[in-house]
């Protein structure tokens, strides 16, 4: 758990009513109430020592669902290397213009020692709900080094892998009011669902779910599993593999880069989870009894 001095408490909204008017065939029908995913920004500030003092160095403006934003600031600086564990967070101070409302600036107090200042020059950090990748400057920049490469050699049931999107499902509470947000859940190596986050975006979730992960110190995840509610790019490839994420599954396709980097790193990736049956794009020798 997060110490209370980073926690700021308010009510965290992730839908919103609204009136809409279905229309069948040529009739409009009565107007009705309808829910909505809430969509807001979300700026992230980091705040470090450096020998001039404190310095205040704006991130990030994030489109995300309110709600685990300290398991979202977590997940997401771990994955861009700014830090290496929950430690080095000392504290998360939300705010916003509203006490009511979800917050919109977040300032990430660093520990002493650690300067974000040379690890963030090469990403143009306006991160939309939809895509993290598309902040980077160079192809380069998503070169990652073969040192990660996982080295595990835990398996799982074959039949196993079927239950996965319906218990990652019965987590999503707002997307069953909505059908409006992505989800990810991580399952440990006994087979029981560690934890689940939903989001408008995929990036966003999978963020999340790694957040809460590296605060409860289960990071590196070895053993663990990964389930995502949809497509599977190479970002979300990319944040497993920094989690050290050993298997990943998903409802829907990969991408050709997602299943290259699998292969590259000793990643078992499978996708169409759907009507009891998968695919699996690269090392099925995780997967028992096939």
């Amino acid at each position: 758990m997060l110490p209370s001095s980073r926690r700021l408490p308010r009510t965290t909204r992730t839908s919103v009513k609204v009136i809409k008017q279905r229309v069948q065939g040529q009739h409009a029908l009565p107007p009705e109430e309808d829910y909505l995913a809430i969509e807001d920004p979300l700026e992230i500030v980091l705040a470090y020592e450096r020998h001039s003092g404190t310095v205040e160095k704006k991130l990030i403006v994030t489109m995300r669902t309110p709600g685990h934003d300290e398991d979202l600031i977590h997940g997401f600086l771990y994955c861009e290397g700014i830090i290496g564990s929950a430690a080095d967070i000392v504290a998360i101070q939300l705010s916003g213009n509203n006490a009511h409302a979800a917050p919109t600036r977040a300032r990430v107090q660093l520990r002493p020692g650690l300067d974000a200042s040379a690890k963030t020059c090469e990403r143009n950090f306006a991160v939309h709900s939809s895509c993290g990748v598309c902040g980077t400057t160079s192809i380069g920049h998503l070169e990652i080094p073969k040192a990660l490469n996982i080295d595990d050699d835990s398996a799982v049931a074959a039949d196993w892998i079927h239950s996965l999107p319906a218990q990652m499902h019965d987590r999503q509470a707002t997307f069953r009011q909505t059908g409006g947000l992505h989800a990810s859940a991580i399952f440990s190596t006994d087979s029981s669902l560690q934890v689940s986050r939903e989001d408008i975006g995929r990036h966003n979730a999978l963020d999340k779910a790694i957040g809460a992960n590296l605060i409860a110190a289960s990071t590196p995840a070895k053993g663990q599993v990964l389930c995502v509610s949809g497509r599977m790019s190479y970002e979300i490839i990319q944040k497993a593999l920094i989690a050290r994420i050993p298997i990943i599954t998903g409802v829907g396709a990969p991408s050709s880069m997602a299943v290259a980097l699998a292969n590259d790193f000793n990643i078992t990736l499978i996708g169409f989870v759907r009507n009891d049956s998968y695919n699996i794009y690269s090392c099925p020798e995780r997967i028992k009894s096939l």
